[in-house]
């Protein structure tokens, strides 16, 4: 994949080419891959990320690359990728591609499957982006999902928008069976949750809030029993799963961004560029403007 240029500043689309100033789109949109071609030249998008939206890419045919955040991926027959809402993602692709974009609102999942159930499936998503489907099986199981949907979304059946979101949960379930399948992610239990819940928080939180203890009034326990939680289940603290978002925004920022380091300071909510500097060489181990450089 060709470097990646830096833009003024990340888009945030809901659908392809669809700012957010534009017309809000529905609870779920499809296309196919090859629609995004002209089926003569390599295709480039360059690094956007989809507002309150996730994303699936499902290929069939051909291949590409997909930059996602700081990681590359090849995209070839078999692979899904699971975006999700606001990671900055850029791609190149053959002019042969083909297969499934898909987007649709977190408000589904939560509306359709119980909370813990929701929950599981979001934090998974969140925490894993690229699928290698390994077995004949499994990657029928993800197309039959996928063409069930196309035939929905592409047709005017009667409760065709239910239709949609049942078919869509299936797909969920299925992709979330393999992600299990590639890694142990142990029983869900109740500190299980709490450390789901509190993931989820950050997600919504983390440009203004970085205390403990603001996380934990949120979610009725103490800012200790919070660490302890968190520290059993993923063998960090709190305040390192904080931190963490908020170097992965900064990040994204200086890379994919033409920002001054001020402004991106500003967006973060930092009290000055300074502190942010001093932040991130802290936590990075080296400045800023070199990260920037060096990207």
């Amino acid at each position: 994949m060709r470097p990646v240029k830096a833009i003024e500043k990340v888009p945030n689309y809901h659908l392809y080419g669809n700012k957010i100033e534009g017309e809000i789109a529905s609870f779920f949109n499809m296309r196919r891959l090859e629609e995004l071609s002209d089926g003569v030249t390599t295709v480039v998008h360059h690094p956007h990320r989809h507002f309150n939206l996730f994303q699936i890419i499902w290929v069939t045919h051909g291949r590409g690359n997909i930059m996602i955040d700081e990681k590359m991926y090849e995209m070839k027959k078999g692979t899904l990728f699971y975006i999700h809402p606001g990671v900055v993602h850029a791609c190149e692709n053959s002019n042969d591609f083909k297969g499934f974009v898909l987007h649709f609102s977190p408000d589904v999942l939560l509306s359709q499957m119980g909370t813990n159930t929701s929950f599981e499936i979001i934090n998974t998503a969140i925490h894993n982006t690229f699928l290698a489907v390994r077995t004949n099986e499994e990657e029928k199981a993800i197309s039959s999902s996928i063409t069930e949907l196309w035939k929905e979304f592409t047709n005017d059946y009667v409760e065709k928008d239910q239709i949609i979101k049942n078919h869509l949960n299936v797909l969920m379930i299925h992709i979330q069976r393999q992600m299990h399948n590639d890694q142990d992610f142990g029983v869900s239990t109740s500190g299980n949750m709490i450390v789901k819940s509190f993931r989820a928080l950050i997600e919504q939180e983390y440009k203004k809030e970085r205390s403990v203890s603001y996380y934990a009034s949120l979610l009725h326990i103490t800012p200790t029993y919070l660490n302890d939680t968190v520290k059993k289940s993923t063998g960090k603290t709190a305040g390192e799963l904080i931190r963490e978002r908020v170097i992965l925004e900064a990040k994204r920022l200086l890379i994919f961004s033409k920002q001054s380091i001020s402004e991106i300071a500003f967006e973060l909510h930092f009290e000055d560029s300074a502190y942010f500097w001093k932040f991130f060489k802290k936590y990075v181990s080296i400045s800023p403007k070199s990260f920037r450089e060096q990207h």
